[in-house]
Formats: C-alpha cells, sequence, structure tokens
C-alpha cells in the first residue's frame, strides 16, 4: 500500500529509499517538456480525430435521425467545451494547493482513456455525450496541470520558449487530427480511428 500512495504521490517512501529508476533521466527538462507536449498533442488529436467520424456514429451507430445529425454534432463539440471551462478552474486550484503533479495528471490520463473506451464502443447518444465531457475533464487538467508543472521545472526565465513548443503541440494536433481521422475511416473503418487514438494513449501512460 505504501508503495502504490509513493508512486502516485511522487514522493519517496522515507529518506533511506532508494532514488526512483531512471531518476537523472525523469527528472531533466527536456523529459518533462516532451512528456507534457505528448499529452497535450494527445489531447487535441483525441479531441479532433473524431470530428469527422461524429456524424455517421450518430447516424449508424447511435440510430440518430440523419436531420438531427448536426444538432448532435454540435452538441458534442459544445458539451466538450463546457466540461474543459468548468473543470479548469478546480484543477488549477488543486494545482496550486498540491505538492506533486502526478496524481492529477495520472487522475486525467485515466479518464482520457475512458472517453476514448466510450466513444469507440458507444451506439448511444447518451454515452457519446458522456465520453466528450470525460475528454472535456481530461483536458483542463492536462492544460492546467502539466503547465504548472512546466513552471516547477523551467522556471520564469524559459516558460515563454517552453510554452512556445506546447503550442506547436496543440497546433500539430489541430493541424493533423480531423484529416487522418477522415482518411483513416473511409480508408481502413470506424474501428482503425481508434486503433491509433489508442497507440497514441499507450505512447502517453509510458511517458507520464
Amino acid at each position: 500500500m505504501g508503495r502504490i500512495k509513493n508512486f502516485l504521490s511522487g514522493a519517496r517512501l522515507d529518506s533511506t529509499s532508494p532514488p526512483p529508476y531512471l531518476l537523472h533521466i525523469r527528472s531533466s527538462k527536456a523529459f518533462i517538456l516532451t512528456t507534457i507536449c505528448v499529452a497535450v498533442f494527445t489531447d487535441i488529436f483525441l479531441y479532433g480525430i473524431i470530428v469527422p467520424v461524429v456524424p455517421f456514429a450518430l447516424s449508424s451507430r447511435a440510430g440518430v435521425a440523419e436531420s438531427s445529425v448536426q444538432h448532435w454534432v454540435s452538441v458534442l463539440l459544445a458539451v466538450y467545451g463546457a466540461a474543459l471551462l468548468i473543470s479548469s478552474p478546480f484543477a488549477g486550484w488543486y494545482a496550486d494547493r498540491s505538492s506533486s503533479r502526478r496524481l492529477p495528471l495520472l487522475f486525467g490520463l485515466v479518464t482520457l482513456g475512458g472517453a476514448t473506451v466510450m466513444l469507440c464502443l458507444a451506439k448511444t447518444v447518451a454515452l457519446l455525450v458522456l465520453g466528450r465531457i470525460l475528454q472535456g475533464l481530461s483536458a483542463a487538467i492536462v492544460w492546467t496541470v502539466g503547465q504548472a508543472l512546466l513552471v516547477d521545472t523551467v522556471g520564469e526565465k524559459d516558460i515563454g520558449q517552453t510554452l512556445g513548443y506546447v503550442s506547436i503541440s496543440m497546433s500539430m494536433g489541430i493541424l493533423v487530427a480531423p484529416l487522418l481521422g477522415g482518411v483513416v475511416y473511409d480508408r481502413a473503418g470506424y474501428y482503425s480511428v481508434f486503433y491509433m487514438a489508442f497507440g497514441l494513449v499507450a505512447l502517453d501512460i509510458i511517458l507520464r
């Protein structure tokens, strides 16, 4: 139980316990920046990759009438933004009062994984909406806690350049996700779109 608590908090069990494995790499600025950039890219990628797929999922899987598809597409986009808007202040409040960034980042990753599975398997509008809400919650955690971790790591002097790298990751996700989602759906089908998503989540799990 103590080791689980140690893993979630990021704190050492006691002063005599050995340091974590590969600590010099895992605590480096380059590795932490890479981890946060991948987390941001993953979040944006999973947001955008299903945008071309949603209309087809609503009509063919959830049984929504063609005349109502655009309405529900708008709802699915809106609930993501609403979840992000509502969750961000709470995530920021927790980040300011927590000595460890690991637990909220892991929670955000679990939430993102659950949302991806839900969106992949959903055959009702309710599950699609819930999946998008969980995606918004995960995004709030990644953006607030992740950037707080970067400030802790690089300090005020280099934060501008560091956030520039994060912005590149976000822009890359916005650029490639809808394109890949549409192409893969057209060439390989519905589930293949989510195979890409699960591969990216697996990489995110390893880094976090």
